[in-house]
């Protein structure tokens, strides 16, 4: 009896999943650029954004097939001053200038500038080391937002990736 029903649900998992697809399979544009992609980045925070593309792109060590170059400012400004004139909240923006070629820079596939904000809360009670990962965490979440955006318009607007005057 328990054989039986062993069999069953075997026969039953196996036929209803045959047909399971992984959502968050990279989508063919990406993966056109993973491996094949030299990344070149200036400006600040040039860590943080290097990280960030190679968990995308997986960039190539060697000379590949498409350059991106990224140039990326920050700006903080204080953005909530209480009536003592202390600050409890800075904003952060990052504006990230990406140019995406194909090897040999005669071929420019996309150039776009984004912008991202984001603000973050200061701790005051002695302690700066709230105030610091708070602000650590805030830059990695912005400049995350603002590469995942530059992807999604590389998706939407450049699947094939030609060049823009093939388009």
């Amino acid at each position: 009896m328990n054989i039986k029903f062993f069999l069953i649900v075997l026969v039953a998992l196996t036929v209803g999943c045959q047909g399971i697809e992984f959502i968050y399979d990279k989508s063919p544009t990406i993966k056109l650029l993973e491996n094949d992609t030299q990344v070149i980045v200036s400006g600040d925070d040039v860590s943080i954004i290097k990280s960030q593309l190679n968990n995308i792109v997986v960039a190539s060590t060697s000379d590949g097939e498409f350059k991106l170059l990224v140039t990326s400012s920050k700006t903080s400004t204080n953005a909530v001053i209480k009536d003592n004139q202390t600050v409890s909240q800075i904003g952060i923006n990052h504006v990230l200038n990406y140019n995406l070629q194909k090897r040999g820079g005669g071929c420019i596939i996309s150039e776009k500038k984004i912008s991202s904000d984001s603000v973050y809360n200061l701790k005051s009670s002695g302690y700066s080391f709230g105030t610091d990962l708070a602000k650590k965490e805030t830059v990695y979440n912005n400049v995350e937002k603002n590469i995942n955006d530059f992807f999604q318009f590389i998706i939407h607007n450049h699947p094939n990736l030609n060049c823009k005057n093939e388009d």
